[in-house]
This record gives C-alpha cells, structure tokens and sequence, in this order.
C-alpha cells in the first residue's frame, strides 16, 4: 500500500515518459487561402540556408538508435552566452560554420568561426560603431561574410535594431539602423536573401508588443530598401525568418485569445497571401528544405514538428517529436537543421516546479526521419553538467552543435561547446532493455484512476490480481476507484462528506477494504469499505493537531493501525467491521517526533516506519519498529536511512524473507528504498530510484522482485515498474 499527497508547494504536468511519444495529427493546421505558389527550391551555394552539401557523403540509412558525440570542444575559450540570447546563430561559412553569441559577462558580442571539426579557427569581437547598450545579436552568413542584428537601447523604454556587415576578417563593411522609433523594438531574427538581408522583429510600448515588423536591407549598402507591417496588435512572440531560395517565410506566436503561431509567405512586393495557422505553441523556427517547409515549436511540455507545403497545407502533420521523462521538464525553443534526408532537433529542457524545486537546465537533440518517427534524445552534456541555448548543423559527414555548458552554474567553467555527432549504428548499453519481468517499465494508470486538479490527496493501492484500488479527496467528496489488471473501471463510489479531512490511507482486508484518514481535529477515523465499494461503519480514534499520515496491516488478530500521538507512535487494533478491539497506546518512541507513518506485515510480524526528524533541522530520516500482530511493540526503535531533505509518504511492504521500505525522497523528486530483513535490521544501504521521474509525491508497492511506483501531479496517476538492480 502507498499514499500519495500534494503537497503544499506541488504544480506539475503529466510524466512525458509515461505518455510515449505520440505521432499523430494533434495540432490543426489551417493554412491561409492564396495563389498557386511554385514549390520551394533548393538555394544556389551562396543564396541562404544550404541544405545539403555538393560531394558530401551521403547521410545513413537510418538513425534509429539515436546520436552519439564524435568530439567535443570549447569554441568560445570559456566565454557563456548571455541568457537573453533568443536563439543562438549558427551556420555554414566557406569550409566551415560560423557562430555569433553576446557573452554573459562583458556583455560584448563575439563571432567564432569554426572548422569543420568545431574547434574555433578564431574568435572576434564584433565592434559596432554605435556604443549603446543592446542585447538580442543574431546573426546570418553567407560565404565569408557575416551579418548580424541586435537590439540597440538608446533610451528606457526605447530600443531600435541595427545591423552591421562583417568581412572575412569581421571588419564592420557597414552599419544601419532599421526604421527608427520611439517605441521598443524586440529581438530580432534574421536571414539573408538573394539580392538583400531580411531582418523582422517586434514593436510595441514597453513591456507589451504590438506588431510584427519586416525589413528589407541592401546587402551591399545596408540601406532599407523597404519594410512592411505583418500584425498589428496580437502581442506576438520573437519571430522567426528564412529564405527559400524565392521567398521569404515569417513565423511568430500570437498571443491574442488563446494564442496561435502565424506564418507568412513574404515577397519582396509584400506578403503573398500564403501561410498557415497553428493552434497553440510558442518559440516557432521555420526551416526551408526541398522537402517542404519545416516548423518547430514547444508546446505542453513537448517539442512539435509539421512540414508544409508552398500553399502552406500540411505535409507532414504536427506531431511530437520530442517529450521528457520530467514532469516539471519544459522542452523548449527547438531549432532544426537538414541532412538531406532527416531532421534534426535540438532544443534545451528547463526545470521549474517552484522557486526552491529546480534543476541544472539540459541541452538536447533528436533525430526524425522523413515519416516523423524520432529517434532516442542524446543529451549533450555530461550528468554533472548544465546545457542551454543549443544549435545544430549538418557539415557534410556529421551534425554539428553548439551549445553552452554550465553558463551560470557555481563553482564550474562555463564554456561554450561545439560536438560533432553521427548516427549511432547500434543501442547504447543503457538503452538495453532487461530481460524478465521488467521489459514493460512504465504504463498509463487507467482513466479512473485520475484525478481532478483540485484533488487533495490520493491513496493508490496495487492489488494482487494486477487491478488498483484508489481512495482519493476531490473538494467536499471522498472517492473510492477499483479498476482490474485491463483497466477497466469495476467499482466507482462517492463516500459521505469529506470536508476538513486529509491523508487518506487504503488497505485490503477480507471481503474489501479498509480505509483511514485525519478529520479536522487532528482524529483519525477509519473505516470499512465492503468489494462494491459502500463505507459500512466508521471510527475514529483520538489523534492531536501534530497527528499525520495513518498506517494500516492487517494481521491474523485484525486491523493494526499506527499514527503519531503525543510524541510517539500509537497503535490500536480494530475488527474487520471497524470496531476498536484495543484502544491506541503507545507502541514506539522515537528520538524525535515521527511524521508520516507506515505498516507493513512482514514474515516476523509488523513493521512500523516513521519519518522523523533530526539533529538538523532540514534533515529528516526514516525510523522503523517491529510490532506484533496486535501492534505491541518487538524490541527497540532503529535509524533505517541516512538523513535527506524532506522525507516523506513512507511505504512498507513484506517480502519473502523481510520488508521493503519506499519513501519519496528529497522534494518527492526522488523514490528512496531500503530493504531490511525479517528482524528490521538493515540489509542493504538505501538507493534512489527514478531521479528523473520528476516532481510530485511518490509512493511504492512490491510484487514479487519488481518495484511498482505511482506518481500524482494533480492530474494523474501513472505506474512506473522498476527493476531492482
């Protein structure tokens, strides 16, 4: 049996691993009415974005077993990227590529060009000629030249984009200042055409912006030849533009109503009346290909991937290209290169589920072929590192990406790195599925098993025919769920009112089941629930206001239950019916007042595990008690943990030959197990499972050598099976 509560501080989605990955049609597109538009070409070597390489080796057959890293190395000779960077600009240049970054903490811009092999041939300070504050550089490149645009600040709350031309050496050629305003013009994206650079951005009065806005720039001269007014009031997100080798293609996030990502066709005469609307996402990067047009964006904690075509309608409709097994990870602003064949997709995961729950951010990319299908994420970094801010390349042979390692982490070198990737041409070891019992290891709970978001808290218990039984609070009701091993909802029933009361507990006792929870004055009251599901009698049992989480075993005498009291573990025993045969008295006393408490019956008897304090005030551990089948207690109180952060939702479950312990483990982003023999004594030192799995409360059941763990986010529950190592 295992308990799972929300806690106070608890906010998070659906576990991206236990949804797989879904490849379906999910997004509507509905492409905007025009005019029969040529399909887009393939650019001239000197004419923008280069999708495939004249003599380069042909891509692989098949990338299905993900990437792995050929090399890697510091390109910007420990510089970091500045956070407000949108995306980073990475691309092709003569024999090698080109990268343009804003460092975090001289707040100068840099270009980096590099080899083939990503080491940096140099490293250059981008001199602009106006001395301003800005923010936002990008940049695009074309042969040996390379353009960049950045947001320049020359008032509080007014901010122009400029552009300045750099050489083969990175000598500024010229500099422009785009269609000058009073108002805060916002981070630019940029792309070179045939004839002319088109830079859009958005425009708007501080903080909110308004429009989304295009320039047409001579390449030579830098003079604006023309600019154009794509939206006007839809508070639009960072735009995205490229070049197909005709015309251009615009994208940005709507976020009048609801919210939308447009995308435009734009002639040099003005917008052509092609395009398409997507509903919802944000971050959109736009790709042209021969292919069709491809588009990325995050969404719901997920990256999408659809390719259109020159009028805009689907080709390959949106889909997820990429989850995480996170709860609290935010995939987000993909970006996308083109081996000729396949996608690649790299993007940065970021963990926030509140101010003092987060983690190091992660780099990530994938590869999806032609049908949709992606294959596994590589992450970029090492286990201890952090990764933002990546971008992604074909040269010819192999992927290159860019990307900033441990840019703000403390005590650790930031750097920005490049690594070559290929195709791995096998698994990789970890990927391995184990043979046995384990080869399914994480599954959807059913329907009837989740929540409402304004759930309380849920008791979830797996039943030995494969089914789950779920007692959960939702506002004023007490919910009783049992569903069998296919899914399928057998018994659904609302209990009486269950206003002020908290911590529910469910455990199986002959002929159904029982249950207990805390009321309003700190009591705990048990009941009987009978197999459909129908509360037959209530208790309750004298509790205090320090009084938590209830464990329940049934014994060969009744119905033990043990709660804190007092300082002290108390323990009472009921009938199947309910009823009080012993009145609770103290059975064990702990060190330190016990919180969460647990029963599980065992091959001695009773064991008892309490969460409790420690000598540290932020610390807690898990202390446990033998009791007999009355719940009398065997023997001393022992320490079972080391000390973590936040212990809590304790579960103790009788194996073979001893117990097992279960308990969520520092901010419930963790599920730590300890496993004790017959006696209580400690059999092996506690391990942490699933410190990815995310946060939210977590509880455990065993079957057999398998470790079951469900999770809730407000939402849902999903089963996740472990195996032990």
């Amino acid at each position: 049996m295992m308990t799972i509560s929300r806690g106070k501080r608890l906010s998070l989605g659906l576990p991206a691993a236990l949804m797989g990955l879904w490849l379906g049609c999910g997004t509507p597109v509905v492409p905007t009415k025009s005019e029969p538009v040529p399909a887009p070409t393939t650019p001239e070597p000197d004419q923008g974005p280069t999708p495939s390489v004249p003599g380069a080796e042909a891509p692989p057959a098949s990338c299905a077993h993900g990437l792995e890293a050929r090399a890697s190395v510091d390109v910007a000779r420990g510089a970091s990227a500045f956070f407000y960077e949108d995306r980073p600009s990475l691309g092709r240049l003569d024999a090698g590529a080109g990268y343009v970054y804003l460092d975090h903490d001289s707040q100068k811009a840099f270009v980096a060009r590099l080899e083939a092999s990503g080491a940096a041939k140099s490293v250059r300070e981008i001199v602009f000629p106006d001395k301003h504050e800005r923010s936002h550089v990008v940049g695009a490149f074309r042969g040996s030249d390379v353009v960049v645009a950045s947001v320049v600040y020359h008032a509080q709350q007014e901010a122009d984009i400029e552009l300045v031309r750099l050489d083969a050496q990175d000598r500024p050629l010229w500099s422009a200042r785009v269609d000058p305003s009073p108002r805060l013009d916002g981070t630019p994206a940029i792309a070179w055409g045939k004839d002319e650079i088109a830079v859009a951005w958005t425009r708007g009065p501080y903080p909110m912006h308004e429009s989304v806005r295009v320039a047409l720039v001579d390449a030579k001269t830098g003079k604006v030849k023309r600019t154009f007014e794509l939206s006007t009031g839809e508070n639009p997100g960072v735009p995205s533009i490229v070049w197909d080798g005709e015309a251009y293609w615009v994208g940005w996030h709507s976020r009048e109503t609801r919210g939308t990502i447009e995308i435009r066709r734009l002639t040099e005469n003005g917008l052509s009346g092609v395009g398409a609307t997507l509903q919802g996402g944000v971050n959109p990067f736009l790709l042209p290909t021969p292919a069709g047009l491809a588009v990325a964006w995050d969404q719901d904690h997920k990256i999408w991937l659809a390719v259109l075509d020159a009028a805009g309608h689907p080709k390959l409709a949106p889909r997820v290209v990429a989850t995480h097994p996170d709860p609290i990870a935010s995939p987000r602003k993909p970006v996308l290169a083109w081996d000729g064949v396949r996608f690649a997709v790299a993007y940065e995961a970021h963990f926030h589920a509140s101010v003092i729950v987060a983690r190091d951010p992660e780099a990530l990319i994938t590869i999806v072929d032609p049908n949709g299908g992606a294959a596994p994420p590589l992450t970029l970094h090492d286990k201890d590192s952090s990764g933002e801010m990546p971008a992604v390349l074909w040269i010819g042979k192999e992927w290159l990406v860019v990307y900033n390692r441990d840019r703000l982490q403390k005590g650790k070198t930031p750097e920005v790195v490049a690594a070559r990737l290929a195709c791995r041409e096998a698994p990789a070891p970890s990927e391995t599925t184990p043979a046995g019992p384990c080869d399914a290891r994480t599954r959807p709970a059913p329907e009837a098993l989740r929540l409402q978001p304004n759930t309380g808290a849920a008791s979830v218990l797996s039943l030995d025919d494969g089914g789950w039984a779920a007692l959960r609070l939702e506002k004023e009701e007490m919910i009783f769920v049992r569903v069998d091993r296919e899914g399928k909802t057998t018994t659904r029933a609302v209990l009486p009112a269950a206003a002020g009361r908290r911590e529910p507990t469910l455990a199986r006792v002959p002929g159904g089941f029982a249950a207990a929870w805390i009321d309003e004055q700190g009591g705990v009251e048990v009941g009987r629930i009978d197999e459909a599901g129908a509360m037959r009698k209530t208790t309750r049992l004298p509790g205090d206001p320090m009084t938590s989480r209830p464990g329940l075993a049934w014994t060969s005498k009744g119905l033990v239950v043990a709660y804190a009291r007092g300082g002290a573990v108390v323990t009472a025993l009921l009938d199947g019916a309910a009823r009080i045969v012993s009145q609770p008295a103290p059975a064990a006393r702990f060190p330190f007042q016990p919180g969460d408490c647990a029963l599980g019956h065992g091959p001695k008897g009773l064991l008892v595990a309490c969460v409790t304090g420690t000598e540290r005030t932020e610390t807690s551990v898990i202390r446990v008690a033998r009791l007999d089948d009355t719940g009398k207690a065997i023997g001393a109180p022992s320490l079972a943990s080391g000390p973590y952060a936040l212990l809590r939702n304790p579960s103790v479950i009788g194996t073979a030959d001893g117990f097992l312990i279960a308990a969520t483990g520092p901010f419930a982003r963790e599920v730590v197990t300890i496993e004790l023999g017959p006696n209580g004594e400690v059999r092996r030192p506690e391990r942490k499972l699933l410190s990815s799995y995310g946060y939210g409360a977590f509880g455990a059941a065993v079957t057999g050598k398998d470790i079951v763990v469900f999770g809730i986010d407000g939402q849902t529950l999903a089963e996740r099976t472990v195996c032990p190592e």
